[in-house]
């Protein structure tokens, strides 16, 4: 923490004047158990063994506003894996600031925020994410900018991701990591946006194809989503450049996502259509990296198993959503995966090489077949079944793969 209390020493300093307007306060928090239980974790690559856990979050904060001129933001979090074999980073982290920040607004059109933060800068989090369906969120230490004017807005900031220790009070921003850039949002309209952006990142003993080093990456991306007429879209394209180990990179990602509500239909029905795409690379040692790195992803986005990545896949996934009661929503889907370079890893979340699946000609990873139900029983309570079957495709089997079948059931308090 000591990176962070230097940054928020220096806004306080500088929020000093406005820390003396009348205050506003309010206390809030969160507590949510999720149980899973899968068969065979990573397909059962590695001897990994059957699993069931309990994971637990409980989020408490304060939200001090100092007239319309300062905030101050401060949330803990303790997360737990009750039962878990095999634990991944944001499983479990007994106690520690899951945020802390000074915001300071010297006018209607601008802010500084500075400290400990989560940020996403558009309802698909595809690349840059609260990653909220993970045990614990995302977050990030260091400062951003926020400037709005008529229908546009600019995000400029300059982080280190956290990196998360199991203790107490012990997560630091991650030294060997730099993440930064700008966004735009352009409203279209009341509920289109035409968005541009360029991000950075910088990791230290990053990883591709067998070989490890330092990896400096730009994405230069468009998104284009909105809704109108019962259709609502979502669109992303990226290209990403730079080098890694003294190779360029080369890579690219992107997703369509479409649907049609039938808002006058008995059960409101929406059908669904998404496209997600990513790059791989088939020969790390030709010079040039190929495979694509989904920066900060949403965790379970492609499912909540989280069982595949954004890296080296082309995925095809139709669904059909019903609203049985006002507050009851009920998704069915399947989803086809390949391998977008089949000499290349099937990768797992957020972008690690699966053992044993690189190389070959097979792209078949698999098909998904899952069915979410989400109620929202009021404004402080949701409730939340899932279960998918993932089968193994051809991708899988070769490296000794096998079929996942995945349960979750998640019950979520907030105040």
């Amino acid at each position: 923490m000591r990176y962070n209390v230097f940054l928020l020493a220096a806004a306080a300093s500088v929020a000093a004047p406005a820390l003396a307007a009348p205050v506003t306060a309010s206390f809030g928090g969160e507590v949510r158990e999720r149980l899973e239980m899968i068969d065979a974790p990573r397909f059962g690559i590695g001897g990994t063994q059957a699993d069931s856990y309990l994971l637990q979050r409980v989020l408490l904060h304060s939200d001090f506003h100092f007239g319309e001129s300062a905030r101050v933001y401060a949330q803990l979090g303790a997360h737990e894996a009750f039962g878990k074999k095999i634990l991944s980073a944001p499983d479990e982290d007994h106690l520690d600031i899951q945020q802390l920040f000074v915001e300071l607004n010297p006018s209607k059109s601008l802010s500084l925020r500075v400290g400990r933060q989560e940020m996403a800068f558009n309802p698909a989090q595809r690349f840059v994410s609260f990653r909220d369906g993970t045990n614990i969120r995302q977050a990030f230490d260091g400062a951003r900018a926020t400037l709005k004017t008529g229908r546009l807005r600019v995000d400029g900031f300059l982080t280190r991701p956290v990196a998360l220790e199991r203790g107490v009070f012990d997560d630091e921003p991650n030294d060997k990591q730099a993440f930064g850039g700008v966004y735009g949002a352009y409203a279209v309209g009341k509920t289109v946006s035409l968005d541009g952006y360029w991000f950075y990142l910088d990791r230290e003993g990053a990883s591709y194809g067998g070989v490890t080093g330092e990896e400096h990456r730009h994405s230069f991306g468009l998104r284009f989503g909105g809704a109108a007429n019962g259709w609502d879209w979502d669109a992303e394209a990226l290209v990403q450049r730079g080098r890694f180990a003294g190779r360029d990179i080369a890579a690219w990602g992107g997703a369509l996502d479409l649907g049609r509500t039938f808002a006058a239909a008995p059960l409101k029905p929406r059908i669904g259509l998404r496209f997600d795409a990513g790059s791989g690379d088939a020969d790390c040692a030709d010079g040039t990296l190929g495979s694509f790195n989904p920066l900060f992803p949403k965790g379970p986005y492609f499912n909540e198993a989280n069982l595949t990545s954004f890296t080296n896949l082309l995925a095809l996934r139709p669904g059909l959503k019903i609203k049985p009661a006002k507050a009851l929503d009920v998704e069915a889907a399947v989803q086809f995966k390949w391998r977008e370079t089949p000499g290349d890893a099937v990768y797992v979340g957020p972008s690690a090489p699966l053992a044993g699946t690189a190389g070959g000609t097979a792209r078949t990873i698999g098909q998904v077949y899952s069915l979410d139900a989400a109620l929202q029983l009021n404004r402080h309570v949701a409730l939340r079944a899932y279960y998918l079957h993932h089968s193994a495709g051809a991708a899988i089997e070769r490296a000794g793969g096998r079929s996942v079948d995945f349960a979750m059931t998640s019950a979520q308090f907030r105040f």
